[in-house]
């Protein structure tokens, strides 16, 4: 039964990056011609990111107590379809634009959990986790490769009233899990009783550092978005290149996933390493990002998205391998919460900062070195105790 749900949610997760694929291209650039301001694409990355604030905790505390999590996933995926349909009414209303957009970015975190704590129930193997989040990923980068040049070009067309299609992807993908929608979603025996041993073990003052350094790493890089936006945003076909550069991130993205689901069984590639690689690769591409050059551009948006996805496998496989199945949600919940508020925080600042007629090449320059850093320190914390030495094993 797990799994015919471990294919299910592939397939919803393709119709997912469907529906992510217009509203990340399509609302943006809906709020940035009708403001001309790049403080309303700044706040459109408030108004997505803040639900990843204020929801994980909540909603991961309530997946945790049932066992139902199917039906949760349903439920979002039909409010979200209504919802996307709602955004088009709305279009002209800048500020209920804004709540509406909290509201499917909200109810995207019951789906991303879902899958979570479904892999989360299937194996605790290091290789295993490696290549189940990775399928998952490479599933989704495909599916985003083909459609982003398709909906930059649509974006082009339609602009907001693109979001029917969104609603349509939604609904589809909330009626493919009513067949499984009372099935509970549980560890399986033969692997409950390891779970103990897997359970983290780090000291409370070595988790708060942690949390302090994703923290400041989000702060580094989340900038990115803000100096892409800030090159095209004078372009009379900043939509379709903006399509364009998601494509040729998508590919980096793609490279990640597929080489560690192809090779996390081979090479033992573990979890460490693939943390601190991804992490210099994403303060390499924010700086590329930064350069005044189409060019160096496209080149910031493959490697930061190479980076940025071993990066984010390798964090689900981390927190799946060592948290409780019963705890999963919650703890993920807090993670997520304090990892995504710095991020539309330090946009808004960049984004002001641009506008004061501050360089976008030395911003480049200084949030590269901070991300640099961080992962040289994080680095440093998790080869430096000894705990960390046996539960990675990278």
């Amino acid at each position: 039964m797990k799994q015919r749900l471990y294919v299910l949610l592939l397939l919803t997760t393709m119709l997912r990056i469907i529906g992510d694929a217009v509203e990340s291209i399509a609302l943006p650039w809906h709020l940035l011609n009708e403001t001309t301001s790049l403080l309303s694409v700044a706040g459109y990355s408030l108004a997505s990111m803040l639900p990843w604030v204020i929801a994980p905790p909540l909603m991961g505390r309530f997946l945790d107590r049932t066992e139902k999590k199917v039906r949760l996933a349903f439920i979002a995926l039909f409010i979200q379809s209504f919802f996307a349909l709602t955004i088009i009414k709305f279009a002209s209303n800048i500020w209920a634009f804004y709540v509406l957009i909290s509201l499917i970015s909200a109810l995207d975190v019951l789906h991303r959990y879902f899958g979570f704590t479904l892999i989360a129930s299937m194996t605790l193997e290091d290789s295993d986790l490696q290549k189940l989040n990775a399928k998952v990923q490479t599933v989704g980068e495909v599916t985003s490769l083909l459609v982003f040049p398709l909906m930059g070009y649509l974006a082009y067309l339609f602009g907001v009233r693109l979001m029917l299609l969104d609603a349509v992807f939604l609904l589809i993908g909330a009626l493919l899990l009513i067949p499984y929608i009372n099935v509970a979603v549980r560890r399986e025996e033969t692997i409950r009783g390891r779970s103990g041993s897997a359970q983290l073990k780090t000291s409370h003052k070595t988790v708060f550092a942690g949390v302090a350094l994703v923290l400041l790493f989000n702060f580094a890089i989340a900038p990115a978005r803000i100096f892409v936006f800030s090159a095209l945003k004078d372009l009379t076909t900043g939509e379709i290149v903006y399509g364009l550069l998601n494509s040729v991130g998508t590919l980096g993205s793609l490279a990640a996933a597929a080489g560690i689901a192809l090779f996390a069984h081979k090479r033992k590639i573990g979890i460490s390493k693939p943390l601190i690689i991804g992490m210099l690769l994403e303060s390499l591409g924010v700086l590329l990002l930064g350069l005044s050059s189409l060019v160096l551009l496209f080149a910031g948006i493959l490697i930061l998205n190479f980076g940025r996805q071993v990066l984010n496998i390798s964090f689900d496989s981390l927190f799946q391998r060592v948290i409780p199945l019963e705890k999963l949600g919650t703890y993920r919940g807090i993670f997520d919460a304090l990892a995504t508020l710095i991020i539309p925080l330090s946009q808004l600042t960049f984004a002001w900062l641009i506008e004061q007629g501050v360089g976008v090449s030395m911003l480049a320059v200084a949030v590269s070195g901070f991300g640099v850093l961080s992962a040289m320190i994080f680095s440093a914390l998790i080869y430096g105790t000894k705990n960390n030495r046996k539960e990675f094993k990278g």
